[in-house]
């Protein structure tokens, strides 16, 4: 959980819209699917609990050594996705379906002999971490599938978690059952895993080859093991491993191929679906807000570019809640102090994952903006008045009407009346008077 003194570092940075592009100049970018998931890739690891970057340092680790091992670029993007998406299941789990295991569950996730932990430990406990670790490869799958990235992806999620020795959670498709590329980011993932174990760099620089070789043969292939030990008895593989313009490296390398307007909005569709999802909301929520807020920003006199920006922004304006405890999300009751405060931070996190997408500055913004008021009583950032993007407003009016009118744990759905009149209220208080009437002039003739 946050600590208050992170929360308000949080808030003093939020204040300062220069980190980002020039609103005024936004339309919508062209973007390669290895580019935006390098960047969303940072919100699985908020839904894991790792320590950011998690994903592309495995992805670093997963290419370099698909390279060093000449092959074919098709097979090296496979590696690549694999090891970017490898813990996305866990961003998909469902409030009720999460188990709270705390830094067990990483214990037996990070370990490739699972038995051997559940034989130190309490069995019924256990089991039940083991089986929410099999549901989430098993999720993981199925959105590389959703992709549409390939089942040699698909099955290198879902077997992340196996082992050469047949040890792992599935205990099947041991030795070279395993197809080449599942087996590179199983590996790749307990390599990052073993460094980032180590408090010292230096340390795990002297010390991470052999430790790769002892896992040769057990956890993981022991010719795939040995060659990547090879890779890290060199500086240039810790140059890389360690660089801060990392993620910026894996973005340039253009996987996937560039998307046209409606691929960019079905890919980023996927990882809508999977935190309303996750949140407990109904399938197709995201989607749903996204498309009227493109609707509301043409009334609005934006440009057709512009509108297509706030529809990508709309798409990710919850991917930042992936950082916050589901059971917050989902709580029938009133939200404790602290709980409030975790929650209020998702825009933050929303916001600095988008900003990491090129082209995607302004979004980002607007983004972070999305639960501001314009009576300065919003968050994270308590902006005022014009403070607030016109953009941000016009997501959040329909991110809100969209929750009135829908079921909560702690209220039944408004009805659209209901729902109209409430908005009205808000007039001149959160949301500006001229845009409230046009999202009105929307969202009255079409279904929520």
């Amino acid at each position: 959980m946050a600590s208050n003194a992170q929360i308000q570092t949080a808030r003093a940075e939020f204040l300062d819209p220069s980190l980002y592009d020039d609103t005024g100049l936004a339309a919508l970018p062209r973007l390669s699917r290895g580019t935006v998931l390098a960047a969303l890739s940072r919100a699985f690891d908020l839904a894991e609990g790792r320590r950011p970057g998690h994903s592309q340092r495995v992805a670093y680790i997963g290419t370099f050594l698909a390279a060093e091992l000449g092959m074919e670029p098709s097979q090296v993007e496979e590696v690549f996705f694999g090891c970017l998406l490898h813990d996305v299941g866990m961003a998909a789990s469902a409030p009720g379906a999460q188990v709270e295991t705390g830094r067990g569950a990483r214990v037996v996730a990070d370990s490739a002999h699972a038995a051997d932990v559940l034989s130190a430990v309490d069995g019924g406990r256990w089991a039940a971490v083991i089986e929410t670790l099999k549901a989430h490869c098993e999720h993981g799958a199925r959105i590389g599938r959703k992709l549409g990235l390939g089942e040699t992806v698909a099955k290198a999620i879902a077997s992340h978690h196996d082992c050469w020795d047949g040890s792992g959670l599935s205990q099947s498709r041991a030795g070279e059952e395993a197809p080449l590329v599942a087996r590179i980011v199983a590996l790749a993932d307990r390599v990052e895993s073993m460094i980032d174990a180590e408090s010292s760099p230096l340390a795990v620089r002297r010390r991470g080859p052999e430790l790769i070789r002892e896992m040769g043969g057990s956890e993981l292939d022991p010719d795939l093991a040995e060659k990547m030990a090879t890779i890290a008895e060199r500086d240039t593989f810790w140059l890389g491993f360690y660089d801060n313009d990392l993620a910026a490296t894996l973005m340039a390398l253009g996987h996937g191929g560039m998307m046209s307007r409606e691929e960019l909005f079905d890919f980023l569709g996927v990882f809508a679906d999977v935190v309303d999802g996750r949140n407990g909301r109904e399938s197709g929520r995201s989607r749903r807000v996204a498309d009227m807020a493109r609707r509301v920003a043409l009334t609005c006199d934006m440009t057709e570019r512009r509108a297509d920006l706030v529809k990508v922004a709309a798409l990710l304006q919850d991917i930042g809640t992936l950082g916050v405890p589901a059971h917050f999300l989902s709580k029938p009751d009133i939200l404790t102090i602290d709980e409030m405060s975790v929650v209020q931070l998702h825009p933050v996190y929303a916001r600095d994952i988008v900003s990491e997408i090129p082209g995607l500055g302004a979004a980002a913004w607007w983004v972070g903006c999305h639960h501001e008021r314009i009576d300065g009583k919003g968050y994270p950032g308590m902006l005022e008045g014009d403070e607030v993007p016109s953009e941000a407003q016009i997501i959040g009016m329909c991110e809100a009407f969209d929750a009135l009118t829908s079921d909560r744990p702690y209220r039944r759905a408004m009805s659209r009346e209901d729902a109209f009149e409430v908005m009205r209220g808000l007039a001149g208080t959160r949301f500006d008077p001229y845009l409230l009437a046009r999202f009105e002039s929307v969202a009255g003739p079409f279904p929520a």
